[in-house]
């Protein structure tokens, strides 16, 4: 049995097919046209995360949301993935770096190397 990749740019490597030693890719409209056809196939929906809606001088506001999916939209990747988030029963669209996973959630580690390659590669 295979040994699946222990550090976040390991994993983030499978994602686009490269070697261990392989650079990663920067975030372009292709690569992150493959990192979205990637959690798609791979994270289940829907789940719950964390999400910060305060505006400055307001103390913060923290609250649960209900992810749904993800955003098909190709002018969105322009700037990040984007998720399908449910509100107050409303289906809205926003970044999914901005989302914050509870440490059991199973989804987390996905999300969390997204982000890792987002702000790390842009």
């Amino acid at each position: 049995m295979a040994k699946a990749p222990e550090t976040e740019e390991d994993r983030i490597r499978t994602v686009f097919g490269l070697s261990s030693d392989a650079p990663l890719p920067k975030v372009s409209r292709e690569s992150l046209a493959e990192y979205h056809k990637h959690l798609l196939g791979r994270l289940s929906f829907p789940f719950s995360a964390l999400y910060d809606e305060s505006t400055p001088p307001v103390r913060q506001l923290v609250r649960y949301v209900t992810v749904v999916g993800l955003s098909d939209s190709e002018q969105r990747r322009l700037y990040g993935l984007f998720c399908k988030v449910e509100i107050d029963g409303t289906v809205v669209e926003m970044p999914l770096a901005e989302l914050g996973m509870r440490e059991d959630d199973p989804n987390r580690q996905l999300v969390d190397d997204y982000v890792y390659w987002l702000w790390n590669n842009s």
